[in-house]
């Protein structure tokens, strides 16, 4: 058994896998982010102890976080989680466990799972996007997930869409970027400011219009979140048409929790990128929906851990 935690900005999620990466356990409650770093890590580590002493076979922890994490699993800046700017979770879950421990960003995790016993078995080449409370991504090149010098690549939610908008003084690099035109908040923000257009929409009846309603809404044909989902997924096609034109990408595989979405925000997605791609791209592009959506990260981060089990025993044969 191999243990997986997916902690993201708005849930924190808890697995364990068997031999065969099938999902035997899963917990889920809020991360509560906003309550702070040492809020976070004691459920980290409550959670942790919880689950060991329940699974007492379990060979190793993977985990999976937004942002950008060392090879020592350092976490350098997670933007979705207030105050985790090089933060020492590598150290500090070894500290309190002994199995061994394996830390990655949540999207090369989920991507892992995906390419391993998902949607991307069969590919060798594609993007990894996840779609939440923010934009994450990752690239596999060659069944292989490339992580850049500084662990970093495959930040498809800091894509430049718009090049106008003032720059952010406490945070110039989210200026204009794709996250902040297509994250679960941002998605939310826009349908309010859309629906004042349109009196009869039902999604007043909410008092949060977020992409789950407005989902919804849009197989019932409401025009506002037709409206929203349309533009929305014109900005998501642009951010993925600039990424797959870099990357000589055909294939984007999409997971998170929006990619359950109603089908028109990826048709419109699709559709912007087979209009701006390289036509070497556009002819063949295709956006698929992760196999595992909402479980890819724990999935993935329980992967990791168990392949770096693995190799500490090959190491010590």
């Amino acid at each position: 058994m191999y243990i997986g935690l997916d902690i993201g900005g708005t849930n924190f999620k808890i697995g364990v896998i068997d031999e065969n990466g099938k999902l035997v356990h899963q917990y889920t409650a809020a991360t509560n982010a906003h309550k702070g770093l040492d809020y976070v890590l004691n459920l980290i580590k409550r959670m942790l102890t919880i689950t060991m002493n329940k699974f007492k076979n379990a060979k190793s922890i993977g985990v999976g976080i937004p942002g950008i994490v060392d090879e020592e699993g350092t976490v350098k800046i997670s933007p979705n989680l207030p105050e985790w700017y090089d933060i020492s979770l590598g150290k500090f879950l070894r500290n309190q466990f002994s199995l061994p421990i394996e830390i990655d960003n949540d999207a090369n995790a989920a991507a892992a799972a995906e390419m391993l016993l998902g949607a991307g078995k069969n590919e060798t080449h594609f993007l990894y996007v996840t779609l939440g409370t923010g934009v994450g991504g990752a690239i596999v090149y060659d069944r292989k997930i490339l992580r850049g010098k500084h662990r970093g690549a495959g930040e498809i939610g800091h894509v430049i869409i718009d090049a106008h908008e003032s720059v952010n003084s406490k945070m110039p690099f989210r200026t204009g970027i794709l996250e902040e035109y297509v994250g679960r908040n941002q998605i939310t923000a826009f349908a309010a400011r859309v629906i004042k257009n349109y009196p009869d929409s039902i999604l007043h009846k909410y008092d949060r219009p977020d992409p789950y309603f407005v989902s919804e809404a849009s197989a019932q044909n409401d025009e506002a979140a037709i409206e929203i989902f349309t533009t929305i997924g014109e900005y998501l096609g642009l951010g993925l048409v600039s990424a797959m034109n870099l990357l000589d990408m055909r294939l984007v595989i999409i997971g998170g929790g929006i990619s359950l979405a109603h089908p028109i925000l990826f048709d419109v997605a699709l559709k912007t990128i087979k209009e701006r791609a390289i036509p070497t791209i556009a002819k063949d592009a295709e956006i698929r929906r992760a196999e595992f959506t909402k479980d890819a990260g724990i999935i993935g981060a329980a992967l990791l851990g168990k392949y770096y089990y693995l190799q500490q025993v090959r190491q010590n044969q």
